[in-house]
């Protein structure tokens, strides 16, 4: 990370679960520098509109959303880890991600089944679609087919006007405001 220009390299996706052991088990004072570590490159990597990296679950993730991915894995000691702690575990929320199960074709678009890791953020909202190494914007919107429970990732999108081929298994949603830099979540 280079803090005076606001740049997020790569390298910081895979320096998060590092940081977030020494937040776990090292010195408080280390601890609090690896939180405020992981906070700007969470903000920063928001507006790299260029930088994707491959994750288990697809090959060309926009940082801020592979850097939340483990900054949800770790929430339990983030939310033990003071006001810092939350407040960046509530900043990863935005970053959502939406790992199709089942699809079938509903009207003119498709109900996918799945499980979504952050909060969707409720009304329509665009995404881009991964699968296959690909990613492709959505020309068309999500939103959520029935209201989501806060109590489970377990979730039904509704992507009207798109085809059933497309959004089958394995797919995986992300939000394209990820990946056009916009930072007003």
């Amino acid at each position: 990370m280079h803090d005076h220009s606001g740049a997020v390299f790569p390298a910081a996706v895979t320096a998060a679960p590092i940081l977030l052991a020494i937040v776990r088990d090292g010195h408080p004072d280390a601890g609090a520098t690896a939180l405020g570590l992981l906070d700007d490159a969470l903000a920063f990597a928001v507006g790299d509109r260029r930088t994707r990296v491959a994750t288990s679950y697809a090959e060309a993730v926009p940082l801020c959303c592979a850097l939340a991915g483990h900054l949800r894995r770790h929430a339990g000691l983030l939310a033990a880890s003071g006001a810092e702690g939350r407040r960046l575990l509530a900043d990863a929320a935005h970053h959502w991600r939406f790992d199709v199960q089942e699809a079938v074709t509903d009207g003119d678009g498709v109900a996918a089944f799945g499980i979504l890791a952050g909060r969707f953020p409720g009304g329509t909202q665009p995404a881009e679609l991964h699968r296959a190494g690909h990613v492709t914007p959505l020309a068309v919107q999500v939103a959520p087919y029935y209201p989501l429970s806060s109590h489970s990732p377990d979730a039904c999108l509704s992507i009207d006007g798109a085809q059933l081929d497309d959004i089958a298994p394995p797919a995986v949603l992300l939000p394209s405001w990820c990946n056009s830099g916009q930072a007003d979540r």
